[in-house]
């Protein structure tokens, strides 16, 4: 079984693990995509909707959001609007 890298190249300016959100209501994308970034040897949490993903996102204070357009409570754009409201500098990638 292949372990996490620990000399991953990506870290926050405090020297932390960077801190990636994955929002899908798809169980195997988040696990596809979660166990990739976690085997480059980030912290990664995982959200099923938008209210989740923003509860989510204020808690962990990710430095970057993998976003899904379609959740089954809100849009991708209406979490991405919070998101930009209540952390700008916040990077975020649609699915």
């Amino acid at each position: 079984m292949n372990e996490p890298r620990t000399t991953s190249l990506l870290h926050r300016p405090d020297g932390e693990r960077v801190r990636i959100l994955v929002v899908d209501d798809e169980p195997d994308v988040t696990d596809v995509l979660s166990g990739v970034m976690t085997g480059e040897g980030w912290q990664v949490r995982t959200a099923a909707d938008g209210a989740a993903a923003l509860a989510t996102a204020r808690d962990f204070r990710p430095d970057a959001v993998v976003l899904d357009w379609m959740l089954p409570d809100l849009n991708g754009l209406q979490v991405l609007r919070t998101l930009r409201r209540e952390a700008p500098r916040v990077c975020v990638l649609f699915l």
